[in-house]
C-alpha cells in the first residue's frame, strides 16, 4: 500500500504535467484502505471533462501505481466553472 505522499508525486509527475496544459491539477486529498479521495483545482475544477479526467487519467494512474486501490472519487466541487477549462 503507497502512501499519500507517494502517491501525490506520482500524480505530479505523470498526470499534472498533462493537467498543467489546460491549468489545472489533481491532490490526493485522504485514503481510507482501498479507496483514494481527490480534488481537482485550476482548469480542472468545473470542467465540462472533469468526469473523463478522473475515469481515464487518474484513477487509470493510481491503480497501475498502487493496485491495492479500488476506489478512487473526486470531492471537488464543481459547481464552481469560473476557472474551467472546458464550460458547459
Amino acid at each position: 500500500m503507497k502512501t499519500l505522499d507517494e502517491i501525490q508525486l506520482m500524480l505530479e509527475v505523470s498526470v499534472n504535467t498533462l493537467l498543467g496544459q489546460h491549468r489545472g491539477r489533481v491532490d490526493v486529498h485522504s485514503r481510507e484502505n482501498d479507496h483514494v479521495y481527490i480534488k481537482m483545482s485550476g482548469g480542472c475544477r468545473g470542467c465540462a471533462g472533469a468526469k473523463y479526467t478522473l475515469n481515464m487519467m487518474i484513477t487509470k494512474a493510481i491503480r497501475e501505481f498502487d493496485p491495492t486501490v479500488n476506489v478512487v472519487s473526486d470531492i471537488t466541487d464543481h459547481k464552481d466553472k469560473t476557472d474551467a477549462y472546458y464550460k458547459e
